[in-house]
């Protein structure tokens, strides 16, 4: 086939990509599969043809596929993808598109994956609600979070810091699942590999968002611990922030409440104890004590957005 714009990938795949169901959970296993090797197809037997063709469709269904299956990682990271084709292909109206409106959660109705948006809203707007009831902050609404948070950096020049807004809402989706799995694991404990990811991503995110706000051409790759304490941070958020503990348990013990300090606090301590080895003491007993843990990283994070992007 000929390729002349994007309507010529959005016609093949359309015809050949085996879609989803729009009302309910079908397959997506199968789907997704069916997706990826008719990618995989069409780059081994033309390369060039395969990146010039418009491949946001395919990058689209991916992902909501991917969401079905709740790896939350891989459908964030077609989205990306699909974002990316769109930019390629239509530079002055992706913005429109239907893969960033997937990730700045515009009305579903609008959208073909509309039972899949909802759902993230509705994750999204009952952790900004606990967060409104503990930050003494003004209320943030789901709106105001996106046109102020993900939009910002959805059309940042620099593509790169689209992926402070994925790792976000794969940190939020992620909790469902991982608090789930503590409460039926065996009573005698076993791996707690999968609560000190989700966790470090959290950090992660958080360390990021401080990078984003304070940078410094200088050094590029300083340290969270230096970002916590430079004059622009100290100026507004005054105190000391430890970024260190021997044990998962010193966290826990230090938290304090809802406050900056104390979320602050636990999301550094968390970002660098979870950052330098997977054999930790397991605290996660009680599943309460992560989701405290969750709650505390995700307080650091909406203060940081409630506080300098709105």
């Amino acid at each position: 086939m000929e390729i002349n714009g994007p309507e010529d990938g959005d016609w093949f795949f359309s015809t050949f990509g085996p879609g989803n169901v729009l009302n309910w959970v079908d397959r997506p296993y199968e789907r997704s599969s069916d997706y990826e090797e008719l990618l995989r197809i069409l780059e081994e037997d033309d390369t060039e043809k395969y990146h010039s063709i418009h491949k946001g469709t395919p990058f689209y269904f991916l992902s909501w596929t991917a969401f079905d299956l709740r790896n939350f990682e891989k459908a964030l990271f077609y989205i990306d993808a699909a974002i990316s084709e769109d930019i390629r292909k239509l530079p002055n109206d992706w913005i429109n598109q239907p893969g960033a409106a997937f990730l700045t959660l515009q009305d579903p109705h609008t959208q073909v994956a509309s039972r899949t948006i909802e759902n993230v809203r509705q994750y999204l707007v009952q952790e900004l609600n606990r967060f409104n009831n503990i930050s003494g902050r003004p209320p943030l609404d789901i709106q105001s979070f996106v046109d102020s948070f993900v939009r910002v950096l959805v059309l940042e020049q620099d593509v790169t810091k689209r992926t402070i807004v994925s790792g976000f809402y794969v940190f939020l989706l992620e909790f469902i699942d991982r608090y789930s799995e503590l409460r039926i694991r065996s009573s005698i404990g076993g791996s707690i590999l999968p609560f000190l990811i989700h966790l470090f991503k959290g950090g992660l995110i958080f360390e990021s968002l401080l990078k984003h706000l304070y940078p410094d051409p200088a050094q590029p790759r300083r340290s969270l611990g230096n970002i916590l304490n430079s004059h622009v941070f100290q100026a507004d958020f005054p105190g000391q922030i430890p970024t260190g503990s021997s044990t998962l348990q010193e966290v826990v013990d230090g938290i304090d409440g809802n406050s900056i300090q104390s979320a602050f606090i636990a999301t550094s301590r968390l970002r660098n104890t979870t950052g330098h080895n997977l054999v930790w003491d397991d605290v996660f007993s009680d599943p309460d004590i992560y989701r405290n843990l969750f709650y505390q990283e995700m307080n650091a994070i909406l203060y940081l957005i409630s506080h300098k992007f709105l």
